[in-house]
C-alpha cells in the first residue's frame, strides 16, 4: 500500500459531543403548564421537551435602546417571575456613560401582548402599578394593577 492511502484502524473516529445549553444546569425561573421559562440575557426563553429533545425558543426579547446595554436585573427579587396572572421580566438598561441602571419591567398574560411598567398611580387612595402596551407612545396607562403589600 502507498503511504497515506490506507485506513489507519488504530485510531477509530471520535464522537463529537454537542455543547450543553446554557440553561440546562439551571433550575427554571418559572414553570407554567409544563413549559420551563428562563431569564435569558434580556429575554425570556421557553424550553419544552419534545421526543426527549428540549428545544429552546425565545418568547420575548427586551426592545433595544439607543446607546444602552441591557443586563438581567440582579437586585432585590428575581429577574423573571410569575404572579399567577402575568409573567414579568425585570432588566437593567444602562446608558453608555451614565453609570446608572434604569430598571425596566415587562409583562404578559398570553405571551402575545406585552406591556411595559411606567410607574405607579393612586386610585381612591390605593397604590396601583401603571402599565402601557409595549410600543405605545401614549403617556397614559393602558392597565393598572393594585399593589398588594
Amino acid at each position: 500500500m502507498l503511504a497515506g492511502c490506507g485506513k489507519h484502524e488504530a485510531n477509530p473516529p471520535k464522537e463529537v459531543s454537542k455543547p450543553i445549553p446554557w440553561w440546562q444546569p439551571l433550575e427554571p425561573d418559572v414553570v407554567i403548564g409544563g413549559y420551563a421559562f428562563y431569564a435569558g440575557k434580556c429575554a425570556i426563553v421557553r424550553v419544552e421537551r419534545i421526543d426527549g429533545t428540549p428545544p429552546e425558543t425565545t418568547t420575548f426579547r427586551v426592545p433595544s435602546r439607543p446607546l444602552a446595554s441591557c443586563e438581567n436585573w440582579k437586585g432585590e427579587g428575581e429577574p423573571l417571575k410569575h404572579d399567577g396572572e402575568y409573567i414579568i421580566l425585570s432588566v437593567c438598561q444602562m446608558s453608555f456613560g451614565a453609570g446608572g441602571c434604569a430598571v425596566e419591567r415587562y409583562r404578559s398574560a398570553d405571551f402575545a401582548h406585552w406591556e411595559e411598567h411606567i410607574g405607579v398611580t393612586w386610585i381612591n387612595g390605593e397604590e396601583h402599578e401603571a402599565w402601557r402596551t409595549l410600543g405605545s407612545t401614549s403617556s397614559k396607562a393602558d392597565s393598572v394593577k393594585k399593589v398588594e403589600k
